[in-house]
Order: C-alpha cells, then sequence, then structure tokens
C-alpha cells in the first residue's frame, strides 16, 4: 500500500493545523475543530480507503500513523508527477 505525494501533504497540513488548535475541550472554536477533524478523517479515507482508516480510534491517531510512516519508508509516498 502506498499514498501519493499529495495525499501525504493534505494530511499532514491538516493534522498539522489540528494540532494547533489545542485539545478540543479548552480549543477557542469547538465547531471549528469538528469541521477539521472531519476534513482530516476524509482525507485519510481518500488516502487508504475507509476500512483501513476505520480501524484507528480517531482521525488524529490516523494521520499521525500515517505522516510515520510516510516519514519512515523510503516507499510509502509515490510522486505521481515523476
Amino acid at each position: 500500500m502506498s499514498i501519493t505525494l499529495a495525499q501525504f501533504e493534505k494530511i499532514d497540513g491538516l493534522q498539522s493545523q489540528l494540532l494547533r488548535m489545542g485539545d478540543f475541550m479548552t480549543c477557542a472554536d469547538p465547531v471549528g475543530y469538528i469541521s477539521l477533524s472531519n476534513r482530516l478523517y476524509d482525507a485519510c479515507i481518500d488516502a487508504i480507503g475507509f476500512d483501513a482508516a476505520n480501524k484507528f480510534a480517531s482521525a488524529e491517531e490516523c494521520a499521525a500513523g500515517l505522516v510515520t510512516r510516510s516519514l519512515m519508508s523510503a516507499d510509502f509516498v509515490q510522486d505521481m508527477a515523476a
């Protein structure tokens, strides 16, 4: 299994935005947090499919796993433009 560079960049960017918002219980914009979390989950589903994404406890956990695997594996992210 692999993901495209564009998928990696989207997931990494959304995850970074979500992390900057802080914890859900103390964030300034809970509605924005939920919306961003849903967009992150959708990006994870687009990258690895519903069944694989659904094995994680949350969108944040799925994204963290994908980003970590992407950074540690030379062939997990495929640059489709090349």
